[in-house]
């Protein structure tokens, strides 16, 4: 089935992360089953929820946990984490998207163009913590799909007077660029529509999306893609 075929997303904000299965470490990302991705919540949800499932201790912290807090009502940028702790966060999507990339790419059908698709700022350029700067697992990936035949596309919210901008902050970061796509001109519909419009564009000029980088649930909704993988987010902290 087409990846314009499936039906689209259907995780938000809303939807509860039941936990990574057991004997698992605490990964972001899920195959997309019917073009539905399933997404995770932050790694230190994922904890807790284990904590919640494994002792009575454990289920008090939740309920200690669901009550609002001040943290969890207006977060602050200064609650994230270090740099050092947030590329912790990153590795294992980065290595999860490493391995899909080999064994996607090792048997690709006569005649199909892959692509992988990405966000930019906080998932292929360390805008918040190293702006300019790549996220070197993120293009080592990128750099293993491109020298195995895929195209390297990018989808982003910047504005479209940023093409050349963004164009030569990407290569100088190290990254191929086979194609760029940002908001249109004029009003925007939103971000996760905006982003939407691009893999639709990219599945239009034949390409078929084998993976899906991005680090807020905007970069997943509506499907067009094989399979997404998730960077931290932070609960929105980290745009």
């Amino acid at each position: 089935m087409s990846a314009a075929a499936r039906s689209p997303a259907t995780w938000n904000s809303s939807t509860s992360w039941p936990g990574p299965p057991t004997g698992s470490s605490s990964r972001c990302t899920r195959r997309a089953r019917n073009g539905s991705e399933s997404l995770c919540a932050a790694q230190d949800a994922c904890a807790l929820r284990r904590a919640c499932a494994q002792t009575l201790a454990g289920a008090a912290i939740c309920a200690l946990a669901a009550l609002p807090t001040a943290a969890q009502a207006a977060p602050h940028p200064d609650s994230l984490p270090s740099k050092s702790a947030w590329l912790q966060d990153v590795a294992p999507v980065a290595a999860d998207l490493q391995h899909h990339l080999e064994q996607r790419l090792a048997h690709v059908p006569s005649g199909e163009k892959p692509a992988v698709v990405l966000d930019i700022d906080n998932t292929s350029l360390a805008t918040h913590y190293d702006k300019g700067k790549p996220i070197e697992a993120i293009r080592s990936a990128t750099k293993y799909a491109h020298e195995h035949g895929a195209a390297v596309l990018f989808a982003s919210y910047r504005s479209p007077g940023s093409r050349s901008s963004t164009t030569k902050q990407l290569t100088s970061a190290g990254y191929t660029v086979d194609g760029l796509c940002l908001k249109p001109e004029g009003q925007s519909p939103g971000k996760a529509a905006v982003k939407l419009g691009c893999r639709k564009q990219y599945e239009q000029q034949g390409y078929t999306l084998v993976a899906n980088v991005g680090n807020r649930s905007t970069d997943f909704e509506g499907g067009h893609y094989e399979k997404g993988f998730k960077l931290p987010d932070y609960d929105g902290q980290l745009s």
